[in-house]
């Protein structure tokens, strides 16, 4: 049951367009198409993932003119998708474009919450821990870092950068096991 919750926050993440605070609501009616044609569930799986997203205070409902019915991610609910994104991150094989991806920060211990989830989240996305605040990748991850910063409103402390070389990269390479 767990699968089908991920998808459907998933979804609704997705067409969303990634962005916090956008106030647009979704349709329920085009999520359940999408989730039937693409991953087969009933509308039965779907009605009970949707009861348990809401007791779980990850969507919120809003019933329209017609009897439609939109629905939103909460805070909740887009950590929960960010969380999700990132544990993808990790299984991530593409073609790797020849860059890294840096993230680092310094982080006021008036943000320590969000410094945790910044740290939790790269280290589930089996980011390369450089140092105690630098962090590398070999795959485009700007989006995913700016939508978790931006959720925890530490961006300002946050640097990101594309590298082209670094000195120890044959061993990184071999890590993340892209040539």
């Amino acid at each position: 049951m767990r699968k089908i919750l991920e998808d459907i926050l998933w979804s609704i993440y997705y067409s969303s367009g990634e962005k916090i605070g956008r106030k647009d609501d979704f349709r329920f009616t085009l999520i359940n198409e999408i989730l039937r044609d693409i991953h087969g569930y009933t509308g039965k799986q779907l009605s009970s993932a949707l009861v348990d997203l809401k007791k779980e205070k990850l969507i919120k409902e809003k019933k329209g003119y017609n009897n439609s019915v939109s629905v939103s991610l909460t805070n909740k609910g887009l950590l929960r998708s960010i969380s999700f994104k990132f544990r993808r991150l990790s299984a991530k094989k593409e073609k790797w474009d020849g860059k890294w991806r840096m993230v680092a920060f310094d982080i006021p211990k008036a943000c320590e919450k969000g410094r945790k989830a910044l740290v939790y989240r790269l280290k589930t996305g089996s980011f390369y821990e450089m140092q105690e605040s630098i962090f590398l990748y070999p795959y485009d991850c700007k989006q995913e870092i700016d939508t978790l910063t931006e959720l925890f409103k530490i961006k300002k402390y946050i640097r990101f950068g594309t590298l082209d070389f670094i000195d120890n990269q044959d061993w990184l390479k071999a890590r993340f096991g892209v040539a």
